[in-house]
């Protein structure tokens, strides 16, 4: 059985790519992305990639039954053609879980804490102590998107002490949650939270629903933190929440079009946190990547169902 391994994530390519030849499969090892696959590369069986389809179409492949993506998202995959040849479509769900969550907590605590007044001051060499500073203790949070990464923010704000609900499409209970509720209900009950946390996917649902109508219902004085994707948001409407006071802070890590712009105006706001789509960064990162994708290359080889089916 053939399979084409990517390159692009260069420090672990060819450990993957000598782990699946362990286990009887016949690796080529495409160094580059952004050359398309040569004739003989066309062949595989198993892809295992970051973003190869850019530069090649899925008709393009003559005998494809399996895809293992180097990442989570899907919104900008041909995920329903790969579907229609037959072919199954994993992602890294599960690898990104706890550098995000932890990223989430960082991004609350540095707003809560001020840290970007302390900087400051040693910068300027200013020695003024800070009565203002917060705790997540007993605030009221809410995460949209009950997935991996969701359930995973879930168990570290509980952790401190918080009130968790979550939003979801089902509204099915989720563990570490202590209410979930169906996104019907997002606009009525959004008024409750002192943290809100983005983690939603992107879908026609999705695009845009936090517009001006739902900071508008945003209890004052609270925190946005976005780390889903960029398109459920509007920049114009989360611009004019935060100048207006509606919200204390907003951080986020991805964007609708990104790079962000260096003349988007949110750049220039004080309690706008910037991070450029590197909330997932982890030092165990590589580890998780290359024992989820061996593992699913060994069931499939093997005729049992991999995990993270799409």
């Amino acid at each position: 059985m053939r399979a084409v391994v990517s390159g692009k994530m260069k420090n672990i390519g060819k450990i993957m790519a000598e782990r699946i030849k362990e286990l009887g499969y016949e690796v080529y090892y495409h160094e580059d992305e952004k050359v398309p696959l040569n004739e003989e590369e066309l062949k595989c069986d198993v892809l295992v990639q970051m973003d190869m389809f850019k530069l090649n179409k899925p008709e393009s492949f003559k005998n494809l039954k399996f895809v293992q993506a180097l990442m989570v998202g899907t919104d900008d995959k041909p995920i329903e053609e790969l579907r229609s040849m037959g072919v199954k479509y994993a992602n890294l769900r599960g690898v990104f879980d706890k550098p995000i969550a932890e990223f989430v907590i960082m991004r609350i605590l540095d707003i809560y804490k001020r840290i970007r007044v302390y900087e400051s001051q040693q910068r300027e060499k200013i020695w003024k102590k800070q009565f203002d500073l917060m705790e997540i203790t007993d605030k009221r949070a809410v995460v949209l998107g009950t997935g991996h990464i969701g359930k995973e923010t879930a168990r570290l704000l509980k952790a401190f002490e918080a009130k968790v609900d979550g939003f979801s499409r089902s509204g099915k209970k989720t563990e570490n949650f202590d209410n979930v509720f169906t996104m019907d209900f997002l606009n009525e009950k959004i008024g409750q939270y002192d943290i809100v946390v983005n983690a939603l996917p992107l879908t026609d649902e999705t695009y845009h629903v936090f517009n001006d109508d739902l900071f508008g219902n945003f209890k004052e004085k609270s925190v946005y933190i976005n780390i889903g994707r960029g398109g459920t948001q509007s920049e114009e409407a989360l611009y004019k929440a935060l100048l207006g006071g509606r919200l204390m802070a907003a951080a986020v890590d991805v964007f609708e079009k990104e790079p962000l712009s260096k003349e988007s105006p949110l750049l220039d706001l004080d309690n706008f946190y910037f991070s450029p789509h590197n909330s997932w960064g982890g030092d165990l990162n590589d580890q998780r990547t290359v024992d989820i994708v061996v593992k699913n290359l060994k069931a499939f080889i093997n005729g049992e169902e991999p995990e993270n089916i799409v």
